[in-house]
């Protein structure tokens, strides 16, 4: 059966019913707090995985939703150590990674391997590149751990890419964000009022912000398109949890998927015009220091703002290392231009905070690329989001602001597309796109109004 018709008949099957289903939530609802109090969190974690994997298994069509709303509400009920200092050590992301294993192993067994990788050439040769890379920094003596780790970032792309495509339904994913995504949304602000006598308004470090930023984008769009005014609601929720933690790059993200959204749907000449000139602006904010260095001058010359934002956010300190990550891992690729230095391998760097630096972690999304996989892999990626972008279109009009949104933006700070905590979502999308495209039979056209977005 083609993938358009398995789209099809897994639409007939999206409700999540049933008293077993429901026992299982009200269980692990209903320990939340004991464990957030009195530990075991780590388990109870695990404990949801393996429920959400058994409801993946007998509903396939419920994958991309479950694994990308569980990560997110990982990084949420059991918080990244490091959020307030990146130099500590942090377990609690192995327990994420062997969460989302055991949800996408349950989806992987129940539509089989050689369907999901019914995938484009593109996503194969990138796959077979960031294999090929993780071979050759093992065989140079990176670190084991972070070989894998790191391929596993890129594999779950591709995986959530080949489950969406085959199995995964945009309508679901977007109810299942309204519902648990808000739910770890609204989680996460219990969260933020326990610490908030504590710290006050703060910048955390981790990846929840993007995970709710992209979440908030394919919501807050959705509703506005279909008029939903609880769903609005639901996105700004979301939207909020970047806000609190003042995390630029996913701010101006999603202000940027709102302007390509609106530019890609209204007919206006004018209000594209319009459009445009923002996504130029917001563009130049986040890529280059020196403009995003104006902009918070002028907004901490307000009383008001300059004492709620935090000092790590008053300037551009972290975007100016990030622009410096891609040009060492520019003079990388010339020592090793074809796979860089390898997936897992060290990256050296003289940081103007900290100094000189030996990280395993690349900042910019970029850099990652290039430091990690050389020429070969960012030609593959390339390509890949060649493949991506060709599916974007009016009809997806949520899941193509944020993809694009991502690439232009996020990816400058983030290696969203490559990390594990992210590329689940991108994967997803993507996937989704593509099978919108083919289900349709239409390359975008867009509908006729002019009065939804």
């Amino acid at each position: 059966m083609s993938s358009a018709g398995t789209n099809v008949e897994l639409k007939h099957r999206v409700t999540l019913t049933g008293a077993p289903v429901v026992i299982l939530w009200i269980v692990l609802f209903s320990t939340l707090p004991f464990a957030a109090i009195l530990g075991g969190m780590s388990w109870l974690l695990i404990a949801l995985a393996i429920g959400t994997a058994v409801i993946v298994y007998q509903r396939p069509q419920e994958a991309p939703a479950a694994g990308i709303l569980f990560i997110f509400g990982a990084a949420i009920i059991l918080p990244y150590s490091s959020r307030f200092d990146f130099t500590l050590q942090s377990s609690e992301m192995y327990y994420w990674a062997t969460g989302l294993l055991i949800i996408t192993l349950a989806a992987v067994m129940r539509i089989g391997l050689r369907k999901v990788f019914a995938i484009p050439i593109s996503a194969k040769v990138f796959l077979g590149v960031a294999f090929a890379s993780s071979l050759y920094a093992e065989a140079h003596g990176a670190q084991s751990s972070y070989v894998l780790r790191q391929f596993y970032g890129v594999l779950l792309l591709i995986l959530y890419f080949g489950i969406a495509l085959h199995a995964g339904d945009e309508e679901l994913l977007v109810k299942r964000t309204a519902t648990f995504g808000v739910l770890c949304a609204l989680l996460f602000f219990i969260y933020y009022a326990a610490v908030f006598s504590e710290y006050g308004f703060h910048k955390e470090l981790g990846f929840h912000g993007t995970q709710a930023s992209f979440l908030a984008i394919v919501l807050f769009l959705t509703a506005v398109e279909r008029k939903n005014a609880l769903w609005a609601a639901g996105g700004l929720a979301l939207f909020l949890v970047p806000v609190l933690i003042f995390m630029r790059k996913d701010i101006l993200t999603f202000l940027m998927a709102l302007a390509i959204a609106f530019a890609m749907k209204l007919k206006s000449k004018m209000v594209r015009l319009v459009c445009f000139v923002v996504i130029g602006m917001i563009a130049l904010i986040s890529l280059f220091p020196e403009v995003t260095q104006i902009v918070s001058d002028n907004l901490i010359a307000s009383t008001a703002i300059g004492d709620i934002i935090p000092l790590g956010s008053q300037d551009a300190t972290t975007l100016y290392e990030r622009s410096l990550q891609l040009g060492v891992a520019l003079a990388a690729v010339q020592s090793h231009p074809l796979l860089g230095e390898g997936l897992g391998s060290a990256f050296w760097w003289e940081s103007p905070t900290f100094g000189l630096m030996e990280v395993g972690y690349v900042d910019s999304g970029w850099g990652y690329l290039l430091q990690k996989m050389g020429l070969l892999g960012a030609a593959a990626f390339l390509w890949f989001l060649v493949t991506i972008f060709r599916s974007i279109s009016c009809r997806s009009i949520a899941l193509s602001a944020c993809l694009l949104a991502a690439t232009i933006v996020t990816m400058f700070s983030e290696p969203v597309f490559l990390h594990f905590t992210t590329a689940p979502f991108l994967g997803a999308f993507a996937g989704l796109s593509i099978a919108r495209q083919r289900l349709e039979g239409s390359r975008g056209s867009c509908p006729s109004s002019s009065s939804r977005v």
